[in-house]
């Protein structure tokens, strides 16, 4: 006796169960088969990328200004160097950029293909203020390939700073960025924690408050920060003063066309170099209104600081160190110096004009070296230095103290606005003149 049906006695409700059974293999392998299908020519996408990109396929650098996210808490003093012990021997070639995100320039950076592996970082280190960081965005920090507000931990709440001075008395005291609410602050405003508060001090002519300047500290934490995390998305890094009308595109014009350096490769350290203080065994400097670097100097130069002593109190003893109260560009010049050998070059032309002009341009162009003597600014300057109408450069880079938001408003107009625009029309006709050559450099009038 059998205890259950053989395969050959099935009947017919045993035939419909194989048949379900059989459509049931068919339709995982038509699934399987449609899997292996999506992810070959996954793999094959990769892979054509790569061979895309190997063959120096690489698009236009990306716009990150007002990009990073903010609130870094923290600059650590060893902090890890793997950025810059990666960028040593780099070329431009190798590195793979993303693509552009902004508005055509002039409302955004230069898009120009020769100018792509010369992307500009622009670091305004300053206490935070909001209509100063305002204006910048919508001027001149537009232009900027990267542009970074770096900025105490402790922030004012209901005062109001302008310049040094504290006008308005705190009506909510100071306090730590991080216990106002969510969105107070733009993206890109990085707060570094200092180990020297920017509040607490007084003018000692009038006993009202004022901004400690501690601003030596603040740039060498600062650059410890882009080092580690800002690296490789620019070649070129400048800190410009909130009170500095920078323009990038000359500054890539600069590195470009009149000098064709190799930001991977070279060293550079360049601005508006003084000299005045080489008699007190100084290195020339360059003035802190602008100054840039090149990448392989912005990485040596982070490491430089991460490794450099900390916490001294007493005053310059001439080495590469923290302390209080030191000169930003002394510091700077003397540590570049003394640890990679790099000295600051001067930012003139071949009329031996300047780049970066330490006043407001209509002063500038009154500058008479005969008449005024040889004061810091001359001193050490070769004889066949610029002056007067022929100061500075048709091309500038940067034109510093500008204190009101209104005169930042005011240059954007003059110098990227309509020909006809009231600004211009304002000024006189020295001033005038040399803005008409600029706009002309630029292409701005065609």
């Amino acid at each position: 006796m059998h205890s259950g049906a053989s395969i050959g006695s099935i009947g017919p409700s045993g035939r419909g169960a194989a048949r379900r059974r059989a459509s049931g293999n068919v339709y995982r392998a038509v699934s399987l088969s449609l899997i292996v299908l999506v992810v070959s020519l996954s793999l094959l996408s990769v892979h054509l990328a790569t061979q895309v990109q190997s063959k120096g396929g690489k698009p236009p650098a990306k716009n990150l200004a007002g990009s990073v996210g903010r609130g870094n808490d923290r600059v650590g003093d060893d902090a890890p160097s793997a950025a810059s012990s990666a960028s040593q021997g780099r070329r431009a070639e190798d590195v793979v950029v993303t693509p552009q995100i902004a508005a055509p320039y002039p409302n955004g950076p230069k898009t120009d293909a020769k100018y792509a592996h010369d992307r500009v970082y622009c670091m305004v280190p300053y206490v935070w203020n909001r209509e100063f960081y305002d204006v910048i965005m919508q001027t001149w920090g537009k232009r900027c390939n990267v542009i970074q507000f770096l900025t105490d931990s402790q922030v004012l709440v209901g005062g109001v700073t302008k310049g040094d001075n504290v006008f308005k008395d705190p009506t909510g005291g100071y306090k730590h960025h991080s216990e106002l609410p969510e969105g107070t602050f733009p993206d890109n405003v990085v707060f570094i924690n200092m180990t020297r508060p920017w509040m607490g001090c007084t003018d000692p002519k009038t006993g009202k408050p004022k901004v400690c300047r501690h601003i030596w500290e603040k740039m060498w934490r600062s650059w410890i920060y882009v080092g580690d995390h800002h690296l490789n998305d620019a070649e070129w890094f400048c800190k410009v003063d909130y009170d500095t009308f920078f323009f990038p595109e000359n500054l890539q014009y600069y590195v470009r066309d009149v000098k064709g350096w190799d930001a991977y490769n070279e060293h550079h350290y360049f601005g508006t170099v003084l000299y005045h203080r080489e008699s007190h065994g100084r290195p020339p400097m360059a003035a802190g209104a602008a100054a840039c670097w090149s990448h392989k100097t912005m990485a040596g130069i982070a490491e430089v600081y991460r490794k450099m002593p900390k916490g001294h109190q007493g005053g310059d003893r001439g080495r590469c160190e923290d302390r209080p109260e030191a000169s930003e560009e002394v510091s700077t010049s003397m540590c570049l110096k003394k640890e990679l050998d790099v000295t600051a070059e001067p930012m003139v032309d071949e009329e031996m004009r300047e780049y970066i002009m330490l006043d407001p341009y209509h002063n500038m162009l009154t500058w008479n070296r005969t008449e005024q003597g040889e004061w810091w600014f001359w001193k050490g300057k070769p004889k066949n230095a610029g002056q007067m109408e022929d100061c500075c450069a048709i091309r500038p880079v940067g034109i510093h103290k500008y204190k009101q938001t209104i005169l930042i408003e005011q240059l954007d107009k003059q110098f990227y606005g309509p020909a006809d625009g009231k600004d211009l029309k304002r000024l006189n006709a020295r001033t005038r003149r040399y803005a008409d050559k600029v706009r002309r450099a630029m292409g701005i009038d065609k």
